[in-house]
Order: structure tokens, then sequence, then C-alpha cells
């Protein structure tokens, strides 16, 4: 089982007791990434602030976040972030779809097929984790961290990868100690 930290980034209504007394909040966005869920950026916080930075204007912080705490393993999480077993699972089901008729790399997304697994199969999983090549823009450089492998070429590596989870239930994972982190006025209002 791995212990895993958590952040989730909201708009700032100016309601910090609902938000500590009702969170997590689920995203269930037309283009969500990974289907309906409760999503959070994995281990770093930084991560966190460059989604409040995108989605609700840096500028004026109008964001929040929350940390939370989460326990799981290959049973409990479909990881295709860390997990090889589940990866290739995932090419063979992408592989199996587009066999039948039901994907086309090029008009589909992720979520399509993890919206397949999800209704087709016995997918027992609480949550999914992933990648997020690319997610962070190279010019906003002020959120990435990475260093390359070697001088004149583009290979590098990113020590602080944008790992996303979405939790399909308010409970799934053992979540635990969900709490206002950021901004600081917010963390004594709640204490």
């Amino acid at each position: 089982m791995k212990n895993c930290t958590l952040f989730q980034t909201l708009e700032d209504r100016d309601n910090p007791e609902y938000i500590e007394s009702n969170g997590p909040f689920d995203c269930n966005w037309p283009n969500t990434w990974l289907g309906s869920g409760y999503y959070f950026w994995d281990t770093f916080v930084k991560n966190a602030h460059w989604w409040g930075s995108v989605r609700y204007n840096v500028r004026d912080k109008n964001y929040v976040i929350c940390q939370a705490e989460c326990s799981f393993d290959e049973d409990t999480c479909f990881d295709l972030a860390g997990n090889t077993k589940h990866l290739m699972f995932f090419s063979e089901v992408v592989d199996f779809m587009e066999e039948k008729g039901l994907l086309d790399r090029k008009k589909h997304t992720v979520s399509r097929v993890i919206n397949y697994l999800r209704d087709n199969i016995d997918f027992k999983y609480e949550a999914i984790r992933v990648y997020g090549v690319n997610s962070i823009s190279q010019r906003q450089q002020d959120y990435l961290s990475q260093m390359k492998f070697e001088k004149n070429k583009s290979q590098y590596l990113d020590f602080n990868p944008p790992f996303q989870f979405c939790i399909f239930k308010k409970t799934g994972l053992k979540l635990k100690n969900y709490k206002i982190i950021f901004p600081d006025h917010y963390i004594d209002v709640v204490i």
C-alpha cells in the first residue's frame, strides 16, 4: 500500500468553512480527461498552483488549494503513471476498441477508453492515476521543473511531473484529512 498526499484546486468563493465541511468536490465537465470524479494533483503542490493560475486567474489568486491523504495499491488504483501492467492492459483495450470500430485515435480521447472500461468490464478500481505529458506549457516556466539529460538535446527529466488522480467516489482510496492549505488567510479561519 502506497500513501500519498493529494491537492485539489478550487475556485475561491469566499467560503472556507463550506469547503472543509463538504469537500472534496467532484468534477463532471464534459471534457474531463478521465471521466467524472474527484480530481487531485499527486504529491506536488506546485501543480495545484499552476492549475489555479490557469483556471482561476493568478493575479487575483482566486483559487483555494486543499490537501488530503490517500492510500492505494494496484488493486484499488488503475495506475497509468507508474504501473506497467496497467499501461499494457490499457494499450490492449485501445487495440481491441479500434478492431471493433469503437475507437479512432485521431478523433477520440483517453476518457472514451476509460468510460468504456468503467461501463463494460468488471472495473473494480476506485481511481485512476495518470501523467499528463505536456499538461503544463513550456511557456509557463515558473511551474516547470525540468532538467536536460544532455546539453543541446531535447530529452529531459521532469522532477515535478503533473501526476493526476481521478477518484470515483468521495471516500475512494481511503481519502482523509481534507483541509485548506492555500490561501493563508483561510487557514486560520477554519482551524
